[in-house]
């Protein structure tokens, strides 16, 4: 009688090989719990890269989070209010220590035409996967270089 191997019972198959997985914190900052749950859930579920997920529902406990966690990557709400976003962002750029964090923006539709400036990138919600999240992800933490031919 055959049986499963440990390697396929402990979902650590890629551990298990010896393949190294990078960590890539990461802070979702919204004030809906239910969405803020479900893409934390999407990121965590993403078996080819080992995101270290963490979500607050302002902006005030964001900063604390930034400091504490340092994370590479921060999902902003643009359900948030509009004056918290703008000075959130304003002071991650001004500081030495966060100015190189990429901050995306999570955005509820795409009619409102409304730009937050100093944003790496914009995400439509209706559109977030697991693929959706790597792919943006990777995008803004390794930039393709264009060459001029």
């Amino acid at each position: 009688m055959l049986t499963d191997s440990t390697t396929t019972k402990t979902e650590n198959w890629i551990e298990t090989l010896g393949i190294k997985r990078s960590k890539i914190p990461v802070l979702l900052i919204g004030n809906n719990p239910i969405e803020m749950t479900s893409i934390y859930n999407i990121l965590i579920g993403i078996r080819s890269k080992n995101y270290l997920a963490d979500f607050c529902f302002n902006v005030k406990d964001s900063i604390e989070r930034i400091t504490k966690s340092k994370p590479e990557v921060v999902f902003i709400d643009d359900n948030l209010i509009f004056d918290d976003i703008r000075k959130l962002i304003r002071v991650l750029r001004q500081n030495a220590r966060t100015k190189l964090i990429k901050i995306i923006a999570l955005k509820s539709s795409n009619w409102n035409y409304h730009i937050i400036d100093n944003v790496d990138d914009y995400l439509l919600k209706d559109t977030i996967n697991s693929d959706a999240l790597d792919r943006i992800i990777t995008k803004n933490l390794h930039p393709i270089e264009h060459q001029l031919v």
